[in-house]
């Protein structure tokens, strides 16, 4: 019998969840949130982005768990790591979701070089290692970026200290095949050993499929929100990964995904936004 390797669910409802979906939680709400996450069994909670408004509250939702890791997202910029480490430095497992664009057309509007993106992505990783082990680097639009160039980035931040590496299809432009072929030509570029993730958006209506299709190229952790919320047309739906995955591939109590997601619609009920959630 050929057994399955286990998939890591990354959670990112209350920090992409929260991004223009129309849902409003207090502080107290988050907290009692990512409390309810750690029951799911979720196996990364990202709390929040790296803003000098967050910090605080990042620091008390990542006290009030102990078992996932507790990741923030920061750019690749020292200032705004040092910030986004200071706000989970509260947590048992503390992380961090470091972040760059990798295709032309966004570094075309930084104005920054692909040699300047590989360097400032590496610096990054190497600082935010020092201070903590689980180090994710997600290329943003990397569904757009040039397979070479992308490869050359993933290389110089793993050499830096990267332990994850996530590819995001963030404007929602790849299809199953296509991301899947991706995947596979990126882990067999790098030729290493590190956990490989995905973070797609649903504005087609393909994130659940494009998972599936990634997880066959060898990925190993899929970014999700509770329900699929999100701008736009949301995030990858939690929910729907686990239906076509088989029992007992990721830490997930299924038998609490009901009282989750209605949590979930509570608090977007409570804020009075409730019809903007996908």
């Amino acid at each position: 019998m050929t057994v399955r390797e286990t998939v890591r669910i990354f959670d990112t409802t209350l920090r992409d969840g929260l991004r223009g979906s129309g849902i409003v939680m207090s502080l107290e709400e988050k907290v009692d949130f990512a409390r309810q996450l750690e029951r799911l069994g979720v196996d990364v909670i990202e709390v929040g982005f790296g803003g000098p408004r967050e910090v605080e509250s990042m620091r008390q939702i990542g006290a009030a768990v102990s078992r996932p890791i507790v990741v923030a997202l920061s750019r690749v910029v020292l200032k705004d790591v040092d910030r986004a480490l200071r706000g989970v430095e509260t947590a048992k497992r503390p992380g961090i979701n470091l972040f760059n664009p990798s295709s032309d057309p966004l570094l075309g509007k930084s104005g920054t070089t692909r040699e300047q993106a590989l360097q400032r992505s590496a610096d990054a990783v190497r600082h935010a290692r020092r201070q903590v082990e689980s180090v994710q680097f997600t290329a943003q639009d990397a569904t757009r970026s040039d397979p070479a160039y992308l490869a050359e980035l993933f290389a110089a931040v793993v050499a830096a200290g990267a332990t994850v590496l996530s590819i995001a299809d963030t404007v929602s432009c790849a299809a199953p095949e296509a991301f899947g072929v991706l995947c596979a030509d990126q882990r067999a570029r790098l030729g290493t050993e590190v956990t490989w993730s995905v973070h797609c958006h649903n504005d087609r209506g393909l994130a659940v499929a494009n998972c599936l299709t990634a997880l066959e190229s060898g990925v190993r952790q899929l970014e999700c929100t509770v329900s699929g919320v999100g701008e736009r047309a949301g995030n990858t739906p939690l929910q729907g990964v686990l239906e076509m995955l088989e029992p007992g591939r990721t830490g997930i109590a299924h038998d609490r995904l009901g009282e989750t997601a209605a949590l979930l619609r509570e608090r977007s009920r409570a804020s009075g936004h409730g019809s903007e959630a996908p």
